[in-house]
């Protein structure tokens, strides 16, 4: 095919659609994945007030990391800074979703 003057031919047109399509793809399905990951863990609704901290001696019996620890996890996992949460979200924390019959409430 010829290229039209300072465009794009056909093929090129294809091959970068192509390209944006494959990497929106791996993009979601690595998204799905780590969502699955965490599936097994409990999600907590954060009330006003809340802190990361407070949650971690909420759930002190059902989990064994430090409090350094649990707000390390809890910050990498749900990609926040546990000084900035808000009302409202919702985050993942390590304790196993049937763990929290041992230890706190859902």
């Amino acid at each position: 095919m010829r290229k039209q003057a300072g465009g794009l031919s056909g093929v090129d047109f294809l091959v970068i659609i192509s390209f944006v399509a494959v990497l929106i793809i791996v993009f979601l399905s690595l998204r799905t994945a780590a969502a699955e990951e965490y599936d097994r863990y409990t999600t907590v609704k954060l009330e006003q007030g809340d802190t990361v901290l407070e949650i971690a001696e909420e759930y002190r019996t059902a989990h064994e990391l430090s409090d350094r620890k649990f707000v390390s996890w809890v910050e990498e996992v749900n990609s926040i800074d546990a000084n900035r949460i808000t009302a409202g979200d919702t985050l993942i924390i390590p304790v196993e979703a049937n763990a929290t019959a041992l230890g706190g409430k859902e």
